[in-house]
């Protein structure tokens, strides 16, 4: 098969577009032809993890996204050959405690890291992450929310617990992340102050949903934030840039404000004053990735058309390198997905 791969950790250049091994699925597997695969930030930090600690095969093909067409089962599924399915990303450890209580994994894997991903014509995946593609989404639709619509909404709904009524600021609103968050937050009836670099991109940020925007690169945040809040602050911080935004995070939370967060694009530590955190009785959360049946709410959702993908740029899988230019470059507004003919 013709996949993206590569067989050392770099820049884009390692990235090579050419033949791969058909994968072949094992009892409990089912064979999948790709699509198409969406992109995350995660594909980013596999690629240039030059020390390689999350110990992932070599050569490597990336992609946690994925849609595509059953082409063979291994074992039992509620599923035919030939049927288009979306792939839950997902994956419970069966290990952890809380698995073997039945409960939501602890320690939940994420496809694409340890085994091969989506960047191919074919992957093999568990039976039990297959969901079928509702009929009316195309398969870019079906690539572009499977990730970061599964983790804004584990963040904002299944951890921070947001009510209508309201106010979310939401930074990187313009990546894949942040940009899914948006449709999120608005769905659980809260208003929106999201980051912008610029007033361009505010201008785009608005147009997805967005009740206002600051730009981070001109603007104080933490006082934009209190004179558009008439100096309350806001409930809710949704962060995955880390270490260069975590003082403003919290500084512009309101008392019992939450901050949620699932990334360190910036760097990993932060500091806190921690009286400041009982005195105004902050809090903070962890998310990551998102239960079997949070998934399924929102494939709900969105083959409802409650909460719909919001797409970038597609391009053609041997484009793969100029598609992650693209991420890397911060060009993009929302999911960048890859076409498989």
């Amino acid at each position: 098969m013709k996949a993206v791969f590569f067989e050392r950790p770099g820049g884009l250049e390692v990235l090579r577009y050419g033949d791969f091994d058909d994968p072949i699925p094992n009892e409990g597997e089912a064979l999948v032809r790709v699509k198409a695969g969406g992109l995350n930030r995660l594909d980013i930090w596999l690629r240039e993890d030059r020390d390689n600690i999350r110990n992932i095969p070599m050569p490597h093909i990336p992609g946690s996204d994925v849609s595509g067409t059953v082409e063979k089962i291994v074992g039992q599924a509620g599923f035919r050959i030939g049927q288009d399915v979306v792939l839950n990303p997902a994956i419970p450890c069966g290990l952890c405690p809380r698995c073997k209580k039945g409960q939501p994994c602890e320690l939940v894997k994420i496809f694409g890291v340890k085994n091969q991903g989506g960047y191919a014509e074919y992957v093999v995946a568990p039976i039990a992450q297959l969901y079928p593609k509702p009929p009316h989404l195309s398969f870019i639709e079906a690539a572009a929310f499977p990730l970061t619509m599964l983790t804004a909404w584990h963040m904002l709904a299944g951890r921070a617990h947001v009510q209508p009524g309201e106010t979310v600021f939401i930074w990187g609103a313009s990546g894949g992340l942040g940009s899914a968050a948006i449709p999120v937050a608005r769905y659980l009836g809260a208003r929106i102050i999201a980051a912008a670099k610029s007033e361009e991109q505010a201008r785009r940020i608005r147009e997805l949903g967005v009740d206002e925007t600051v730009v981070y690169t001109r603007d104080d945040v933490d006082q934009k934030v209190k004179s558009l809040t008439h100096g309350q602050g806001v409930d809710v911080v949704f962060e995955s840039v880390g270490q260069k935004t975590w003082p403003t995070t919290l500084a512009m939370l309101r008392p019992f404000g939450r901050v949620v967060i699932a990334g360190t694009t910036t760097g990993d530590v932060g500091t806190q004053d921690l009286s400041d955190l009982y005195v105004r009785q902050l809090s903070m959360l962890g998310a990551r990735m998102g239960t079997k049946e949070e998934f399924e709410t929102v494939l709900r959702l969105i083959a409802s058309g409650h909460l719909k993908p919001i797409i970038d740029r597609t391009f053609p899988l041997s484009q793969a390198a100029e598609a992650q230019r693209r991420m890397v470059d911060g060009k993009h507004i929302g999911k960048i997905v890859l076409e498989i003919p």
